[in-house]
């Protein structure tokens, strides 16, 4: 697929769910342009109005966003991202791509509003290896994968894709044996790159005997690694799923 269609797609996507968010457009507005990581203030004089135009209808003290301000929206996004190398774009219409279809990926959820990494860190009785600080960022979904079926179905480009390409979101993996591998592919995803497109969250499960590897690789590259003491993948996927924003 060209770029342009794969940004056609994405606008696509985010366009739809602007419109069928009918009690509350704003909160989903938000969300995407917090997935861009641009601020209200940045986007507001690209598209040529207030930072306060923005807030409100963010905030659903402007009701129903017309059509037209959709677009430029979704326009100003892409565009201001766009110039920066369009890093951001192409992950998320990866993420929002169906094309991956597998059955190593045990639960893949997007949550209407943002929670923090520490709730999920919780809920999943972990242990945080590095970056507790950075506990606090917000994230928007997760991908729950079991570890051994993604080795032995996904391709590189795929795990990838799932690992490195999930902005704003927690990668789970299960049946982890070392957390060498998971941790060394997401390393890879940012190699070349010129802005770094990682998990907000790396959560591994079932593990025997860390790899120390594991443990530098996620300080290197200022991610949160944690580990989680629930004892079955089946567990986790049900405690997961019962969160609720």
């Amino acid at each position: 697929m060209d770029q342009s269609r794969a940004l056609q797609r994405l606008a696509e996507t985010m366009a739809g769910e602007i419109c069928i968010a009918e009690d509350d457009p704003g909160a989903i507005m938000k969300r995407w342009r917090e997935r861009f990581k641009i601020s209200q203030k940045d986007l507001a004089r690209h598209l040529g109005v207030s930072p306060s135009v923005i807030s409100d209808y963010e905030s659903g003290r402007r009701k129903s966003p017309r059509v037209e301000t959709i677009r430029r929206f979704i326009e100003g996004l892409i565009e201001i991202d766009s110039a920066s190398g369009g890093r951001i774009a192409m992950a998320l219409e990866k993420l929002e791509s169906p094309e991956i279809a597998s059955d190593a990926i045990l639960d893949i959820r997007e949550f209407r509003t943002a929670i923090s990494a520490q709730r999920l860190v919780e809920s999943l009785q972990c242990r945080i290896l590095t970056h507790r600080n950075l506990l606090s960022r917000e994230i928007y979904g997760y991908t729950v994968l079991d570890s051994v079926k993604a080795i032995v179905t996904l391709t590189p480009q795929q795990l990838l894709r799932l690992y490195g390409g999930t902005t704003q979101r927690a990668a789970v993996l299960t049946n982890v044996s070392t957390g060498r591998s998971p941790m060394v592919a997401i390393k890879a995803s940012q190699i070349g790159t010129s802005v770094a497109v990682k998990p907000a969250v790396a959560i591994l499960q079932g593990v025997k005997e860390l790899d120390p590897l594991a443990v530098r690789i996620a300080d290197n590259i200022h991610l949160p690694l944690c580990v989680s003491e629930l004892e079955s993948e089946e567990e986790l996927v049900r405690v997961i799923r019962t969160i609720n924003p």
